[in-house]
């Protein structure tokens, strides 16, 4: 296994590992839990070529809001390495991160020119006209 996957796809479903027991101390109140995530995988964009469905583990405090984890696109991936482990949670995966796309805008016009506010601007100057991109604020 070895190296973070990187993926483009969906998460389909994002529920708790009920099977998986709690590791925190009888009578204290744990604040993460074990959590199954089914995701579609569309493509691989870094590391071990994954297709389909897979399953990964992520230790979350709730229920993701169903409107972000339909959004999410962007999902890293890290191999279970220990079999123990894998087992236990019945995936292969940790999901390390999920984000769902961010929308960025590209002009010949400088943004501050038209008096946007954005956070950053990145500027391209390989073909002309100059091309800025940003998010808006």
């Amino acid at each position: 296994m070895g190296a973070d996957i990187v993926v483009i796809g969906k998460m389909i479903t994002n529920e708790p590992m009920e099977y998986v027991k709690d590791e925190c101390p009888d009578g204290n109140l744990c604040m993460r839990s074990w959590w199954k995530s089914v995701i579609q995988v569309e493509r691989t964009v870094q590391g071990t070529r994954l297709a389909g469905r897979i399953t990964a583990a992520v230790a979350q405090h709730t229920a993701m809001n169903s409107r972000y984890m339909k959004a999410i696109r962007f999902i890293i991936l890290e191999p279970i390495e220990d079999p123990k482990q894998r087992l236990k949670l019945r995936v292969d995966y940790y999901l390390k991160e999920a984000s769902p796309p961010q929308q960025m805008f590209c002009s010949s016009y400088d943004p501050k020119e038209l008096g946007l506010n954005t956070n950053a601007t990145y500027v391209s100057q390989v073909e002309r006209p100059t091309t800025y991109c940003f998010e808006l604020d």
